[in-house]
């Protein structure tokens, strides 16, 4: 049985989405895999329809199909499946150009510790440490499941059990509490530094300006000095998840562990 891999983003117009998947795919082929691709739920290519249908020609007999996604939702449940032609939403067999093949759909990173193991280096590179006022930031969902949501606020409550002290949760939109009410409560109490971590798989626009303006920051910048409630503090404005290693590791386990 030949395997073929499929790392599955959404696509973007202004990110840099496109090179966090390349490199990821390079990364599992030196890993052995030998067919390995990216592909896009839109703006970008290759679409997922294409992706398939050129690990089906290379002669792959199961495709692992790997969203690059935090959460789950109405993409990973519903329009992704789609896409494959996925008639069961795990495992379905899928007829591309005239072959059955098997495709599996693996679930987002969601839940694993290796987000919060990113998070704390984070802090730890934009110079925070247990005392400093930390904000994780979500992208917010409306789906029912309300996922994203969940997988924030789990990583503040296990940057709290470690031992931070003054942790709060926010969301670009869709869910509370928002970006500057957070701001307000890490002021009130006390914090000398703030870290911001956008909890993303990417930068774009909604890191670069949408959230930026939320904090008080110059777009597309490190941070910068806010002022709250008439204090003036030091903010650190992080990189999202990106292409981390630890998220190769977490697609190649899954993968591995798929069959």
């Amino acid at each position: 049985m030949t395997i073929g891999v499929m790392i599955i983003g959404y696509g973007t117009r202004n990110g840099n989405l496109e090179q966090i998947l390349q490199t990821q795919v390079r990364r599992l082929r030196c890993r052995g895999w030998e067919h390995v691709e990216a592909a896009y739920f839109r703006v970008s290519e290759p679409t997922i329809p294409d992706a398939l249908a050129k690990l089906v020609r290379e002669g792959v007999d199961e495709v692992i199909a790997l969203p690059y996604y935090i959460a789950e939702g109405k993409l990973t449940k519903i329009f992704i499946p789609e896409k494959l032609g996925m008639a069961a939403l795990d495992c379905s067999e899928v007829e591309v150009g005239g072959k059955k093949i098997t495709v599996r759909l693996a679930p987002a990173f969601g839940y694993d510790k290796a987000l919060t193991s990113i998070i704390l280096d984070r802090i730890a590179d934009a110079g925070g440490d247990l005392e400093s006022g930390i904000i994780i930031i979500g992208h917010g969902t409306k789906h029912e499941s309300l996922s994203n949501m969940r997988i924030v606020k789990l990583n503040a409550e296990r940057l709290r059990r470690i031992g931070y002290r003054n942790v709060e949760y926010s969301f670009n939109e869709f869910c509370d509490p928002p970006i500057k009410e957070c701001l307000d409560r890490l002021e009130r109490n006390g914090a000398k530094k703030i870290v911001a971590v956008p909890l993303f798989v990417a930068m774009g626009l909604h890191l670069g300006t949408e959230i930026t303006e939320q904090l008080g920051i110059p777009d597309y910048s490190k941070g910068g000095d806010v002022t709250i409630n008439g204090r003036t503090i030091p903010l650190a404005y992080t990189r999202p998840v990106e292409d981390d290693p630890r998220i190769t590791d977490l697609l190649d386990k899954t993968v591995r562990e798929s069959f």
